[in-house]
């Protein structure tokens, strides 16, 4: 099964952009270039869901369609950011995780 979600990238020097998902708290990238940290927040995502997977909690919804920027930038005007979708595979849920799932909905 696939996963699409809202990615955000910022380039913060020259050699420097770093990436996050909105909808997977803690997922983060970097590298010196955009395919760089597109391939690291990748990875990045990957762990997040793997790790909610693991512990039989549902993964977050992919839900974000924009970005308020002044939340977080307080010059956004000079700044560079990028905005795609980003699509994954998602990780299997284990039987176990199966099964607390069930006895949480019971």
């Amino acid at each position: 099964m696939k996963r699409t979600d809202m990615v955000v990238y910022e380039r913060v020097a020259e050699d420097s952009c770093g990436g996050w998902c909105p909808d997977i708290g803690g997922a983060v990238g970097a590298g010196d270039r955009l395919e760089l940290a597109r391939e690291s927040l990748s990875e990045g995502m990957t762990f997040q869901l793997e790790d909610v997977a693991e512990r039989g909690v549902r993964a977050p919804l992919a839900v974000s369609k924009s970005v308020d920027f002044s939340e977080f930038d307080l010059n956004p005007a000079n700044s560079h950011h990028e905005i795609e979708w980003l699509t994954l595979d998602l990780p299997e849920i284990s039987s176990n995780a199966d099964r607390h799932t069930a006895q949480a909905a019971a």
